[in-house]
């Protein structure tokens, strides 16, 4: 009997819960569209002169760069065609510069035993930079492997036609002290490389939820906050802005717009104050602050909003004492049933009126 009552409310409360979170879910924001997935973008060529024809030696006397020039950004991974003709196990290191002789800005290593024998593309993928398209930018590629066993990188040299006009091919035999060009007055010279990017795309995420209970009728102190953040590609900007709130109330932002959110930038916090409905009436109200990416209309963000206005304690002591007022006089009448039933019409009218005045506030209806 006991485990019965238990299995019994064990339902009861499976159901209650499963119909507060239908109401108030658990989630603190809503995407309208898939959100929350991560964004795998689509891989572009950017930069690259793929033609070759010639080898320049790279070895732990020889450092070899080629500049370019990037239409878009980020830079994601670099591609050089490499030639390896003897066995070495030295590693080729490959390096990302805004300028040649600067640092590096991201960097990668190959071992030597991943590289292929004789002619192949050599893949590097490093940590995505931000790069200024229309600016230029240095591939630095090195080696401590010895001169008797090489690697080489592939090049294209003509005397009429430039492979590659956004750039130049250089060798240093100082160790990046300093740079020649390896093209001369009379010819070009740029090695074979390649450039990658993908297009950016922001992501809109907010999170929040405001339940303000028991909250008087004009209180102009209810306060709270909500963040704002871009999970989209790297180096994606966000531009957003609050489009719509709650209609009751005076609410207040900090901020209803922002600009250039980056994803490395973290979250933007937007705080409310909110002045609660003037109505003595007690009511629950709901709503939503909508917040949409300002570049794609589809991208949009909810966050939630529930205030309560209770009963006052003296809606509630006169309820009582009407209702206990109305009580005594029901049972009054039933002890003077048999008087009551000999009114006259008239006095008979005046009583009715009287219970159906103080019964009329009750929930239910009245049957006399």
């Amino acid at each position: 009997m006991l485990q019965g009552n238990i299995r019994k409310w064990v339902s009861i409360g499976f159901i209650i819960l499963s119909l507060v979170l239908s109401v108030y879910p658990l989630s603190a924001y809503e995407k309208n569209d898939v959100g929350c997935l991560p964004i795998i973008p689509e891989e572009l060529l950017d930069q690259h002169q793929e033609n070759e024809s010639y080898d320049q030696n790279i070895h732990r006397n020889v450092m070899l760069a080629q500049s370019f020039i990037p239409s878009l950004s980020p830079l994601t991974k670099v591609e050089i065609k490499i030639n390896k003709p003897r066995i070495t196990q030295q590693s080729l290191f490959i390096s990302i510069r805004k300028s040649i002789n600067g640092s590096d800005l991201t960097s990668n290593t190959i071992n030597g035993n991943d590289i292929p024998f004789f002619i192949y593309w050599i893949e590097c993928d490093f940590t995505d930079i931000e790069v200024t398209p229309g600016e230029t930018y240095y591939i630095i590629v090195s080696s401590n492997t010895p001169s008797e066993a090489p690697y080489r990188w592939r090049f294209d040299n003509n005397d009429d036609t430039d492979p590659y006009v956004s750039g130049k091919f250089y060798k240093s035999f100082d160790k990046g002290k300093t740079w020649g060009s390896i093209e001369t007055q009379y010819d070009y010279a740029d090695a074979a490389f390649c450039t990658y990017s993908y297009i950016s795309k922001t992501d809109l995420v907010c999170e929040g939820y405001f339940n303000w209970t028991e909250v008087k009728p004009g209180q102009d102190n209810l306060t709270g906050y909500f963040t704002v953040r871009n999970e989209g590609t790297p180096f994606s900007e966000l531009n957003w802005e609050i489009q719509n709130w709650p209609h009751w109330g005076t609410w207040q932002f900090s901020k209803k717009n922002g600009t250039s959110l980056k994803p490395e930038d973290g979250i933007t916090t937007v705080e409310i104050l909110v002045e609660a409905p003037h109505s003595n009436v007690p009511d629950e109200y709901l709503g939503k602050i909508t917040i949409v990416n300002k570049e794609d209309e589809n991208d949009t963000a909810e966050i939630h909003a529930r205030l309560v206005t209770p009963k006052s304690k003296n809606d509630k002591k006169t309820f009582l004492t009407k209702f206990e007022g109305l009580r005594q006089y029901y049972i009054t009448l039933q002890q003077n049933r048999f008087s009551y039933n000999h009114q006259i019409p008239n006095q008979r009218k005046s009583t009715m009126l009287f219970i159906h005045k103080n019964l009329n506030f009750l929930p239910f209806r009245t049957i006399y």
